[in-house]
């Protein structure tokens, strides 16, 4: 590709756009500041730099070709959205096939138009998802026959709950807070018609809810050498964490209070 032509301002836009697209999907922060430098050289940067945060991107390179030889910059707020490894994995995709042969900028952000707005799992998949996960930890956590049925019910209730709930872009911490109270609920409701294990439905069911890419990412991104966004990645996990223990909490509380 002829590279004389390039507008830089819209390259340094679309470069910032494939860094919202991995970050909104639960890429590591190393990993999109790797991915946005690649893409910056592929059309011809001789220097950049790239910072990322779980809230913030920045991106700064210089090409020679550029008038008085400037830098060019975008900044870009990030807000939060959900996971999507599918995403991540067709951007990376498209970063590595961009870096051996770089495609023109209006094609280049059709492409990454297309992963943006590509429709992830509908809810049916992810209710037999739950259904499937739930079942599983009600055996691992030595649970009866009855209570992995009983926590893949239950599971299956949440995951509807929340998917439901968060279409209305409802807060995430009343969000897990309400997936987890529903959980207890529907588990002593189960408990009294049937012979199962409250704890062990509760504790099945909400492993749904548990940030476990949030953790990870907090551990990958503290080991990369960057701890903001470690730091910042562990407060989001430890805030959900909050969020599920006060559902479930104040949930048998009140159950409690009743004589359930």
């Amino acid at each position: 590709m002829d590279l004389t032509h390039v507008n830089y301002d819209e390259l340094a836009r679309i470069i910032t756009k494939a860094g919202i697209i991995l970050l909104q999907n639960g890429a590591e922060t190393h990993r999109v500041e790797d991915t946005m430098m690649r893409l910056a050289k592929a059309y011809g940067a001789t220097s950049c730099d790239a910072y990322a945060t779980p809230t913030l991107l920045i991106v700064s390179f210089k090409v020679d070709s550029t008038i008085n030889d400037r830098l060019l910059h975008n900044i870009k707020r990030v807000h939060m959205a959900s996971t999507n490894l599918d995403k991540i994995e067709k951007v990376n995709a498209l970063s590595r096939s961009i870096v051996s042969d770089p495609l023109p900028i209006e094609i280049f952000e059709q492409r990454l138009d297309e992963i943006d707005q590509a429709k992830g799992y509908g809810l049916t998949i992810r209710m037999l998802a739950a259904l499937l996960c739930c079942f599983a930890f009600g055996l691992f956590f030595k649970g009866t026959i009855a209570d992995a049925f009983a926590s893949a019910i239950v599971g299956v209730v949440v995951e509807t709950t929340v998917s439901l709930v968060s279409t209305i872009s409802f807060s995430s911490f009343f969000t897990n807070m309400l997936g987890s109270s529903i959980a207890t609920l529907f588990a002593h409701l189960m408990a009294m018609v049937l012979p199962v294990n409250p704890d062990i439905v509760i504790i099945s069911s909400i492993m749904l809810l548990v940030p476990g890419l949030a953790m990870t990412n907090a551990i990958r991104d503290s080991v990369s050498g960057d701890p903001v966004s470690g730091i910042t990645r562990l407060w989001e996990a430890l805030m959900v964490a909050i969020a599920i223990a006060a559902g479930s909490g104040l949930t048998m509380l009140l159950l409690s209070g009743v004589g359930l």
